[in-house]
């Protein structure tokens, strides 16, 4: 039986809703007023038909921690955390998701170098204070004239063990099938895709394609994977750093600074990231 998803938009006291933006299968979130601060904000509200559900407000307050707690230029910034309704309240961000702009066009080596350094600083960031971010897609990067930002940390976790599966399809490591041995590397995987796409206008496994958890390790995937076009452009030293990205072998992964050691020379000598031609609302 399919929940019927009903926005409800009892945002905290202080908050009034404006636009709703996304209607997932846990949360409502919403472009609000933030009364205290007069200023637009994003609210992240927990679904009334989910409260009860202890794992799911718990990821919703995790996340809040998480953005409350830590600060980087490159990770998006949280106000508030509310327990009653459970709901996050964070930056309205200008720009718009990595995912919308590639619907215009693959971005250039120098704008993916860019990108590259960007989100392997705030990843890095994260890791040192033992977090992993387990969800690095396009969706989660917004990009606004050259800076990328990093979203959504409702599957963020600790390295080691976590809920099998848990991640999305097309991007999820293999290690996050068996939720077995995650790691910094399972992030290095998420940001490997990412650029991946980024380059190549798709991901190589498909927006669908997911890990067969049921077999032995190593795991073996639905789909076969699919160069993108325009990656045999590519130097060689780019493609074998990719492809060590996405390596099966957690071990045959690089560390984020060798990812950023070898993206550094190639960077955009200025912001370039910036291929939207029309303002967009805010994304989330």
């Amino acid at each position: 039986m399919t929940r019927r998803r009903t926005p409800t938009g009892d945002l905290p006291p202080g908050y009034r809703p404006l636009t709703l933006l996304a209607l997932g299968r846990r949360l409502e979130t919403w472009d609000a007023w933030d009364e205290a601060r007069g200023t637009r904000c994003v609210v992240k509200l927990l679904r009334a038909d989910r409260r009860a559900d202890p794992r799911v407000r718990q990821a919703v307050l995790l996340e809040g921690h998480l953005v409350t707690t830590y600060a980087h230029p490159h990770l998006v910034r949280g106000y508030d955390v509310h327990l009653d309704p459970p709901a996050v309240v964070l930056e309205t961000l200008r720009g718009a998701t990595l995912s919308a702009v590639l619907e215009h066009e693959p971005l250039g080596l120098p704008d993916v170098a860019e990108l590259g350094c960007q989100l392997a600083a705030v990843l890095g960031y994260l890791h040192r204070h033992d977090w992993l971010h387990l969800d690095l897609k396009p969706d989660n990067v917004v990009v606004d004239h050259g800076k990328a930002v990093l979203i959504d940390l409702s599957l963020a976790g600790r390295p080691g063990v976590g809920r099998p599966g848990a991640g999305t399809r097309g991007y999820l490591a293999p290690e996050q099938a068996s939720g077995r041995g995650l790691s910094a590397a399972t992030d290095v995987w998420g940001l490997g895709m990412t650029l991946v796409e980024a380059l190549g206008g798709a991901a190589p496994y498909g927006d669908e394609a997911t890990w067969d958890s049921r077999r032995r390790w190593p795991l073996v995937h639905r789909r076969a994977p699919v160069a993108p076009e325009g990656l045999d452009e590519l130097p060689v030293e780019v493609r074998e750093l990719l492809a060590a990205c996405l390596s099966l072998d957690v071990a045959s992964r690089p560390r984020l600074a060798q990812v950023r050691d070898a993206l550094e020379p190639l960077r955009s000598p200025a912001p370039a990231v910036d291929h939207v031609v029309a303002p967009l609302p805010p994304r989330r």
